[in-house]
């Protein structure tokens, strides 16, 4: 599995750390979505092995909430536009009372992530800065701005204009007066550390780097700064910062040569998108889809899997369309195999950074459920009657949670997926049929006039019926799928449907011998 290769490399690469900190980072701009997930989950699992392997393991989450507000993202009020400069800390919150910007998007973000059992430590960027605790690395990045400079303009492929080098000073500051960002500085003492700015509103003020709580140093600055003061050994960034010449790049450069220090390994990751949920996640246009809306269809373990199972630079669809019947059996399968021990290695290995335990094969199965729900007409006591034919317990929260998962996937992403029985007799396929085959039929309707404890019964029933034929195993399997197709095309209109057993039984009677006599 990937995260162990990581942390095999970390280990090698720095083995004498007393503490190896891995580090996250987001920023509460709006509702976190599933992909900028990865930006966690990746170095999640990566702590995870190392845990696995003996290590003192730091695993931290910075919230960048002293960025300036810079869009108003889709989903909030418009009127929001005039808080762009601000910092997130300083805007209030759009949805709730008595909190900030950052501070409702964060808590609603961690109460995700403790929902998928991942608790980091969290440290909050306006609190840092605010406290005075960088206040000498401002120093020093100022004191070393030309530098810096250089640094930053050897990756660009423009030459800088005339006099850019001695206006550049790699910080932004807050107007004391209207509380947006500025980066026009008009003068910079560095005996002292006084700074005095002009911002857009017309202010002019001077503070000290020493003091002043509305000093924040510039992404290609901040970034490499805190690897430092976190002594950060390991983290991974996304493809819009990873790529050559891009912020990474320029971020190590500048924490070797301005602030002495040894850039952390480093893991890009690739963006993922969703198969079936529209249009291309995006925080600033407001189409999201959140850890939140991922468990209404999916449970935490399925989660963890799907970004554990895919190495960082692999893309990948989470599914919200159909196929979400096909990874719901896909992963049932696996956990089966894996407490029969009958799985492969690698999958073993990929299943043991999802924390699933044998417990969990007390879910029923999500593919009956999703199916049989618009065929009983949401009748929930008829659908549990059914389930319990597939020896499924319904007073079991198993039950209920999965049932709960299965409504609403169905409601509103499974549409498609509904089986719906034919509104009238199929006359033009029954007129096809030999007389043998019709005579299957009669004996189908004799079959569901009986009573059955499990659904499985009725299937070894519907097996029986063309046993008198005496053919070899091979050709008799061959007759059963093909009577099994004349049920399905008489019932559906198509040759495959549901578990025939299930099915017979979750559709009233009279709606079937409606549909099969002839």
């Amino acid at each position: 599995m990937w995260a162990n290769e990581i942390a095999e490399r970390i280990i090698k690469e720095r083995p004498n750390e007393d503490v190896y900190t891995i580090a996250s980072g987001v920023s509460p701009s709006g509702f976190v979505h599933i992909g900028n997930f990865r930006e966690i989950v990746t170095p999640f699992f990566v702590a995870k092995a190392l845990k696995n392997l003996g290590k003192n393991v730091r695993f931290i989450l910075s919230l960048d909430e002293f960025d300036r507000f810079r869009k108003v993202p889709g989903n909030i009020p418009s009127d929001y536009a005039k808080y762009i400069g601000m910092p997130y800390v300083d805007i209030p919150s759009p949805f709730s009372q008595n909190e900030n910007y950052a501070q409702f998007f964060e808590k609603r973000f961690i109460g995700e992530l403790k929902q998928v059992g991942i608790e980091p430590e969290i440290i909050y960027q306006a609190k840092e800065y605010r406290s005075g605790r960088y206040a000498e690395k401002i120093k020093l990045a100022m004191d070393k701005r030309f530098e810096i400079f250089d640094i930053i303009d050897s990756f660009r492929t423009q030459d800088a204009e005339e006099g850019e080098k001695e206006k550049y000073y790699p910080i932004s500051i807050y107007c004391e007066n209207c509380k947006k960002e500025t980066k026009d500085i008009l003068s910079y003492d560095s005996i002292s550390g006084d700074v005095e700015y002009k911002c857009a509103c017309g202010h002019i003020g001077k503070i000290n780097v020493y003091t002043a709580k509305n000093i924040k140093l510039q992404w290609k600055v901040d970034w490499p700064m805190r690897w430092q003061m976190e002594n950060v050994i390991f983290e991974s960034g996304g493809m819009d910062h990873s790529t050559t010449n891009g912020s990474h790049d320029v971020a190590e450069r500048i924490s070797k040569e301005i602030f002495g220090f040894n850039p952390p390994i480093y893991e890009p990751y690739n963006f993922i998108g969703i198969k079936g949920g529209g249009a291309k996640m995006s925080s600033s246009t407001g189409n999201v889809l959140t850890l939140s809306d991922l468990l209404k269809v999916y449970d935490k373990h399925q989660i963890l899997w799907f970004y554990a199972k895919y190495k960082p630079m692999q893309n990948f669809n989470l599914a919200l369309d159909n196929d979400v019947i096909r990874y719901y059996s896909e992963f049932d399968r696996f956990v089966k195999m894996l407490f029969e021990g009958k799985i492969d290695d690698g999958n073993k290995e990929i299943l043991s950074f999802t924390d699933v335990k044998e417990d969990y094969l007390k879910y029923p199965n999500f593919s009956y459920l999703a199916t049989f729900l618009p065929i009983v007409n949401f009748n929930l006591d008829f659908l549990a009657t059914l389930m319990k034919k597939e020896n499924a317990d319904p007073s079991s929260t198993y039950y209920k949670e999965r049932l709960n998962r299965a409504m609403y996937w169905v409601e509103n992403y499974g549409k498609e997926y509904q089986v719906n029985l034919l509104e009238e007799k199929n006359y033009d396929y029954y007129n096809a049929l030999s007389d043998e085959e019709k005579s299957w039929l009669t004996k189908t309707l004799q079959l569901l006039d009986r009573e059955y404890k499990t659904s499985d019964e009725l299937q070894t029933e519907l097996y029986e019926v063309i046993k008198y034929l005496n053919l070899e195993p091979q050709e008799l399997k061959k007759m059963q799928k093909h009577y099994f197709e004349i049920l399905y095309n008489l019932l559906l209109g198509k040759n495959q449907g549901p578990k025939l057993g299930i099915f017979l039984l979750a559709v009233p009677n009279e709606k079937l011998k409606a549909l099969l006599q002839f």
